[in-house]
């Protein structure tokens, strides 16, 4: 059976790989100017995808509300054309992984009855070891060179939504969901850094919000969306603590190259209301922390006025 799943899954794997994947590298930081981004698309350097948003978080969402236990078929990720975002074949791949493993523990459990816990589960590791190795790769593969933090993010969360169903089926897979959640969790916090990575910028030409301003706030918006459910300890909070930091340090650096005190004030003010604006309805801890903070910068500004 060792051999059995390795063999199969390795084959699906090759399946999945087959999927176009829109590649969301350093030609989609937010700080890159569009002009700069638009050159560099054209000369080539880059295999065309389907037109994409890297900053904003959609329908991306919908794979993490979707009731639907189905893995996508080999065949169907064979034959498909479109254009997808990293997590849906991490999905596709763990929850094709996380049925076959139950089905597998289950026999196990019960064809073994008369021995111990322990020793079952030794059985079950000496069968998907392999398997998981291979999961685990896919991983890496998958989210190594990208800064794409939305995806990388959405793969953590996918893999709690596994780790709470193994639980619920009573299964031993930690080490695996473990694996990966340092895999993808030790990513989400550097792209999210590196997502910002400011260009040098013209100066501001008037009081209205900045393009980056809008990448930005859509990008936070993603993140918070996908933290609604998180506690104190949630890590990517010190990374959106540093994005931030760099982004008020840009809209200072720019404000400056306004000559006018009113029209400076103007100017971080109505940025800072945009931002306020797109991020308002997010739900959870972490946003409504987000949220104060943006209100008051936009309130000490409006004072000024």
């Amino acid at each position: 059976m060792r051999w059995y799943y390795l063999h199969n899954f390795t084959r699906y794997r090759a399946s999945l790989e087959a999927l176009r994947i829109h590649m969301i590298d350093k030609h989609d930081l937010i700080g890159l100017d569009d002009s700069a981004r638009k050159s560099t698309l054209m000369s080539g350097s880059r295999s065309a995808t389907a037109p994409h948003d890297a900053f904003s978080l959609g329908r991306r969402m919908e794979l993490l509300r979707t009731t639907s236990n189905a893995a996508l078929s080999s065949y169907l990720a064979e034959e498909d054309k479109s254009s997808h975002h990293l997590e849906v074949p991490f999905r596709a791949f763990n929850l094709a992984l996380v049925d076959n493993a139950s089905a597998e523990y289950s026999f196990i459990t019960e064809f073994f009855s008369k021995q111990s816990f322990h020793a079952v589960n030794r059985k079950f590791a000496e069968i998907f070891e392999p398997t998981f190795a291979l999961g685990q790769a896919l991983t890496k593969q998958l989210v190594d060179t990208t800064v794409d933090a939305l995806g990388v993010l959405i793969c953590v969360r996918l893999n709690q939504h596994f780790a709470f169903e193994l639980q619920r089926r009573k299964m031993i897979m930690d080490m695996h969901c473990e694996s990966m959640r340092r895999a993808a969790s030790s990513l989400s916090g550097r792209s999210a850094v590196s997502a910002l990575s400011l260009t040098s910028s013209p100066n501001a030409q008037s009081t209205a919000p900045h393009q980056l301003t809008q990448k930005f706030a859509n990008f936070l918006q993603g993140i918070l969306a996908l933290s609604s459910e998180a506690g104190d300890d949630e890590p990517v909070s010190n990374s959106l603590g540093r994005l931030r930091g760099d982004f008020e340090a840009f809209l200072t650096k720019m404000s400056k190259s306004i000559g006018d005190s009113k029209k400076r004030e103007r100017f971080l003010f109505n940025n800072y209301s945009l931002v306020g604006t797109i991020i308002g309805e997010t739900e959870g801890k972490l946003a409504e922390e987000q949220k104060s903070h943006f209100n008051s910068l936009k309130e000490a500004f409006a004072e000024k006025r």
